[in-house]
């Protein structure tokens, strides 16, 4: 972050400076107390469970220059006092980018979709970071308190952000959008995620166009821009829905024989997935270091960015073979004991990304493919139909399905129906229960699969015994051990 004086912040986030002078500088922007580096403002955030009002005293003793608050602390610590510091927060990273697209020029590529989001940005910084320098959102910083801390983090060095777009409602990107405009804007797909929260897809659908531009905040703002370039998907049930909505120029991606950067092969193995794509004028093959058919789809969401970009794909090539994949997001993780191969995926799901999973888990090399689910949430009326057709899928896919927690019990259900024996399948009330006996019933040589809500913490079974990558000489082939 460059160097900002309180004066300049106050004006920015409307907001009354008390106890400085105003020349005083701030070199960095926090929320957490516990992370606050002098020289830092720590903004005092107020959430269900805490009152970052209650920590300024620790930032401050931290070394943090200022805070801002909603009401005056009797502290000697300066304080800009403000109406809300969240949305305070957000007028600041967008007067900040503001202020730095004035003394030069940057790139701002956002990505959102019902799954893949992470994934997906994770693949473009790669590719960017490989020709220009580029600040990305760590992990999943994507929301009204992810997202400035990231545009925060940009200096006049830097050529592009790669940030990340999450909602639960209509309205949320818009407001991400209105403190970070999108010149390019990334739509992974459209899914059933948080269609609890929002409804339906055609609603979800209009929630994740927002990020295309053109929208209001309220009726009587200004709508912010278009985005100058649309990376769309072509095979998505709403691929003309949003190329209607969108304003700019459009590229499309997917496997359809519509898309303009297309896959024409995908191939999953132990080591991978090998994608072979084209733009009808260049042909690559990407070596990706992570497995399944949707990831190829994130991918040539990737390609399709580093085209708007105008970025060679052999360099994207190369970037795309050595990403790495994001953390409980397909990470390959060694069991020991029973000396067995298990992919973390437990970091979030929903209907869509369980089924992909599953099917991702059929096509490994394996002897036997063990599947732990727990519940999805934010499906709302279509919880029970949901989780049905996950565990439908399941039988088709699996040897052995584990299913955690009452809320996930239609899993259950719909394996049965679709034929998998009673005897394949075991239940466990809680991931506490699951955690004492879910090693008993793994073999030697397993491939498991972890995927539920991150709510469920399935992360948990994964406490001890485990390592990433490399705890196993060769992988898995069916009928043999590694």
């Amino acid at each position: 972050m460059l160097p900002l004086s309180l004066r300049q912040i106050a004006a920015w986030v409307r907001g009354q400076l008390h106890n400085a002078v105003g020349s005083e500088t701030v070199t960095g922007v926090s929320t957490d107390s516990r992370t606050v580096r002098r020289g830092e403002l720590f903004v005092a955030l107020k959430g269900e469970r805490f009152d970052g009002h209650a920590f300024v005293a620790d930032a401050a003793q931290k070394g943090a220059v200022a805070a801002i608050v909603q009401r005056l602390l009797p502290l000697t610590l300066p304080q800009i006092v403000v109406a809300d510091p969240l949305r305070a927060l957000g007028e600041l990273a967008a007067h900040y980018l503001h202020h730095l697209q004035s003394q030069s020029a940057f790139h701002i590529i956002a990505v959102t979709g019902s799954s893949g989001k992470t994934t997906t940005k994770t693949m473009i910084a790669a590719i960017l970071q490989a020709v220009m320098p580029t600040v990305v959102a760590p992990e999943s910083f994507n929301n009204e308190i992810g997202v400035p801390l990231t545009v925060l983090q940009l200096e006049l060095h830097h050529r592009a952000a790669v940030l990340e777009y999450a909602m639960r409602k209509k309205g949320d990107i818009t407001y991400l959008c209105r403190i970070a405009p999108p010149d390019i804007a990334v739509i992974t797909n459209i899914g059933t995620a948080h269609i609890g929260l929002l409804g339906s897809r055609q609603a979800i659908a209009e929630a994740k166009a927002e990020i295309l531009g053109g929208w209001q905040l309220a009726p009587n703002s200004d709508p912010y821009d278009f985005a100058a370039i649309a990376v769309l998907p072509a095979d998505d049930d709403f691929a003309e829905f949003l190329r209607q909505r969108a304003k700019g120029k459009v590229i499309t991606f997917g496997f359809a024989p519509t898309a303009e950067v297309r896959g024409l092969d995908c191939c999953v193995d132990w080591d991978g997935t090998t994608l072979t794509a084209t733009d009808g004028k260049q042909t690559v093959t990407v070596r990706l270091p992570t497995w399944g058919e949707h990831n190829a789809r994130n991918a040539l969401a990737a390609l399709a960015a580093a085209k708007a970009m105008g970025i060679d794909w052999a360099v994207a090539a190369e970037a795309l073979a050595r990403f790495a994949p994001p953390k409980m997001r397909w990470q390959r993780q060694w069991l020991e004991p029973p000396g067995c191969w298990v992919i973390n995926d437990a970091y979030n799901a929903n209907p869509d990304s369980v089924k992909a999973a599953l099917r991702t888990l059929k096509a490994l090399p394996a002897p036997r493919r063990v599947a732990v689910l727990g519940e999805m949430l934010e499906l709302g009326a279509f919880h029970e139909q949901g989780h049905y057709e996950v565990g439908q899928v399941a039988a088709e896919t699996v040897d052995l399905l584990i299913v955690v927690g009452d809320g996930a019990k239609a899993i259950v259900d719909g394996a049965v129906a679709a034929g998998m024996p009673a005897d394949c399948i075991v239940t466990f009330a809680s991931v506490a229960e699951t955690r004492k006996r879910w090693r008993q019933l793994l073999r030697a040589g397993d491939v498991v699969l972890l995927k539920a809500s991150r709510a469920v913490g399935l992360e948990h079974l994964l406490n001890n015994g485990v390592r990433s990558e490399g705890g196993s000489p060769e992988p898995p082939t069916n009928g043999r051990k590694p």
